[in-house]
């Protein structure tokens, strides 16, 4: 896909079963992750399925970046807004009922 269209795809680099390396071999890890992420042009995440280590901001970034993309390409296909295109709701700025029955003159706000 990315061959074909460069933007049309988001590559994610996951590094799973980080609860398996101490410390040190998971700074490199991670270190040597970053760079090929980088090469790929690709997201790099370190997870643990087991500690639940950023597995939610993971799908959370995930789900985060696929509505951007739906929303981008909604507001490039153009045409109406669905969000109020239709005359639901018709404001007479003239007068106002009042709660006795009484009609009141309101002036132009602005």
């Amino acid at each position: 896909m990315r061959e074909n269209d460069p933007g049309s795809c988001i590559v994610f680099l996951i590094g799973t079963k980080k609860d398996l390396l101490s410390s040190a071999e998971c700074q490199r890890t991670e270190r040597d992750a970053i760079k090929m992420a980088a090469e790929m042009h690709a997201e790099f995440w370190s997870v643990s399925s087991k500690t639940g280590e950023n597995v939610r901001e993971f799908f959370f970034r995930v789900a985060a970046l696929a509505f951007e993309e739906t929303m981008l390409q909604a507001l490039e296909r153009g045409g109406p807004s669905h969000i109020g295109a239709r005359d639901l709701i018709r404001i007479d700025r003239g007068t106002t009922e009042e709660p006795q029955g009484k009609s009141v003159k309101r002036l132009p706000c602005c």
